[in-house]
């Protein structure tokens, strides 16, 4: 916008130079010209068309001199521009009107190219400012972006941490619970066994009976109890990265997006599933590549399985493997597709 008040003023400034008797058809038509190709040389970046249009003018003002009044106008998009040849060689047409029509009005052309040089450098400053203004500016939203993205990173690792270490330590609990308390219920269950065994007293027997069924009933719930702190404590992400590191009969990749409170049935199956698909694979396909893909969706949970084995065979769905994994997804109510052309591909969908 700057240039445009910086050329009007110019301009104005420029048109008081001009003799007032010339005011004709002719002269302006020769001033509309001549505007015409200032704004031309405003929107091109052509060097070439630059010169060209610059040589045009030039040839104006030596046709008729009285034009010379209007290259300051010229010089000031050259100035802005940073084009010099054109402003050395427009001191010829100037200091020819200079000379012809010496009046002191007419010197006043040599301070307004020195505006229009000092306009011109002013608004270049001012542009390159708003430019460094604009940059730091981006840079700072960009950094601020970048600190948002790392605090959630952070803070999504410091969950994953706390998850992590939540799972140990209930697996820690279900060791300790089985190793220690879940004994010493089965030692007690074994001596009240051989108490029954070997009393006589029949008014006893009712008792260590009793006693008996208490410790049964409590070794039974211990031993649910342990079940589901271990279940709870497997991450299926985790375990999938381990049954993967343990495979090395090609390479595997795995995504994984999948929340972690998926429930244990599900878990299981798709461990289990993983599982026999990648024996499967070293067994029966000359696979170089597998890719297994876990996938959680607002109504349903996805498991796709596919390798790139070249050895198309028929798809035997009475293998003992087979027919486990679709008798596991059918006890979840789910689907499952198993396809061998073009490489070997099980799809598994259960819902929530």
């Amino acid at each position: 916008m700057s240039t445009y008040i910086d050329t009007l003023i110019i301009f104005i400034l420029c048109s008081l130079l001009f003799p007032a008797n010339m005011f004709d058809a002719l002269h302006i038509t020769c001033i509309l010209f001549l505007f015409a190709l200032f704004c031309f040389i405003t929107v091109t970046n052509n060097k070439k068309l630059l010169i060209i249009l610059g040589t045009l003018a030039l040839l104006i003002t030596f046709i008729i001199p009285e034009m010379s009044v209007y290259l300051p106008m010229l010089y000031y998009m050259y100035f802005y521009r940073k084009q010099y040849i054109m402003p050395v060689i427009y001191i010829i047409p100037i200091a020819n009107w200079l000379f012809t029509n010496d009046t002191l009005s007419n010197w006043l052309i040599v301070p307004l190219i020195a505006l229009g040089w000092y306009l011109s450098y002013q608004t270049t400053k001012g542009l390159e400012l708003q430019n460094t203004l604009n940059i730091s500016r981006d840079d700072s939203v960009e950094h601020q972006l970048i600190l948002k993205e790392k605090n959630r990173q952070l803070l999504e690792n410091q969950d994953d941490q706390i998850y992590i270490a939540t799972l140990k330590e209930r697996n820690r609990i279900a060791r300790e619970i089985h190793d220690n308390v879940g004994h010493m219920l089965s030692r007690s269950i074994l001596q009240v066994g051989a108490m029954l065994a070997i009393c006589k007293d029949e008014t006893l027997k009712p008792h260590l009976t009793t006693l008996k069924e208490t410790l049964d009933t409590a070794m039974n719930s211990i031993r649910n109890s342990v079940h589901d702190l271990h279940d709870e404590s497997v991450d299926l992400k985790n375990a999938l990265e381990s049954l993967i590191d343990n495979f090395t009969f090609c390479s595997v990749q795995l995504d994984c997006e999948i929340s972690k409170h998926i429930p244990k049935d599900v878990k299981y199956c798709f461990l289990a599933i993983t599982k026999e698909a990648l024996n499967n694979t070293m067994k029966h396909s000359n696979a170089t590549k597998v890719t297994v893909t876990v996938k959680e969706h607002p109504a349903f949970y996805q498991l796709l399985i596919e390798d790139n084995g070249t050895k198309n065979t028929a798809v035997d769905t009475s293998g003992i493997g087979l027919s486990n994994m679709k008798e596991r997804v059918e006890n979840l109510h789910g689907i499952i597709h198993i396809n061998a052309e073009n490489g070997f591909r099980i799809f598994v969908s259960i819902q929530k």
